[in-house]
């Protein structure tokens, strides 16, 4: 019974230790139009002073052919993306590949709808996030509605405006639309969660730079973090992450 009770401690107290020890996270950027490197790095920086999270990066730029530090996205927990149209040599790809087919969480931001080589697109756009990304509108100022009010993702967000409409395709069958934008001539989906390989992604097409400086954008990214990797985000860090 004393022999019983130890292991159970020990199981209890080891689960508590892993979840003090927070969530690895590993960045894939290289979006120079939209300030990808720029963005992150404060998000980054602000995320670990407010949650308990590590932040490791492969920092890139549009049709690079290998990243830095790479190496790191195998012991992370979740993968965020925001890269555009880079051709990665297959070694490389190898390793993103790994993590989505291990049906590991996915934060997608902007143009990580287009953000490998095509064929690689084609699955990790429409498939593993759910997407379809079909070019873009000019600069209007975008109305960001959102549809599923309820949802984790949208917990303490208030909507908010953007810049630049994505356009977006039918999306897949398991894609869950929550947020639409609105430029008073078109409508587009712009924000959607997704399952693939039974984890979950989260992908939104917003993510100009003025963006990340809106707290309610921020607070969005940080739900899809906690909600893609089905961990709760603390209540307290929850209500004092904005200041």
């Amino acid at each position: 019974m004393k022999i019983r009770f130890i292991l159970l401690f020990a199981v209890f107290a080891l689960a508590l230790f892993s979840d003090a020890a927070g969530l690895k996270i590993h960045i894939i950027s290289g979006a120079k139009e939209y300030q990808s490197e720029a963005s992150m790095k404060a998000f980054s920086a602000w995320m670990e002073k407010h949650y308990t999270v590590k932040f490791t990066a492969s920092w890139g730029h549009d049709g690079i052919e290998k990243l830095p530090n790479l190496e790191a996205l195998g012991q992370a927990d979740l993968l965020i993306v925001f890269a555009r149209r880079m051709k990665l040599v297959e070694p490389q790809m190898k390793i993103i590949r790994a993590h989505w087919e291990k049906g590991k969480p996915i934060v997608g931001v902007r143009t990580a709808s287009h953000a490998f080589q095509k064929a690689d697109n084609e699955v990790f756009d429409r498939q593993v996030m759910g997407g379809n990304y079909q070019g873009h509108f000019s600069n209007e100022p975008v109305k960001v509605t959102h549809l599923v009010k309820d949802h984790p993702v949208l917990l303490g967000v208030k909507e908010f405006p953007s810049g630049k409409l994505y356009k977006a395709g039918p999306l897949a069958k398991s894609a869950t639309v929550l947020q639409q934008g609105d430029i008073g001539a078109d409508k587009q989906n712009v924000s959607w969660v997704n399952t693939w390989k039974g984890g979950r992604t989260f992908y939104t097409s917003l993510g100009v730079p003025e963006d990340f400086k809106n707290v309610d954008f921020r607070q969005m990214l940080v739900n899809a973090i906690y909600w893609t990797s089905k961990r709760q985000v603390s209540p307290r860090k929850f209500r004092n992450s904005n200041q």
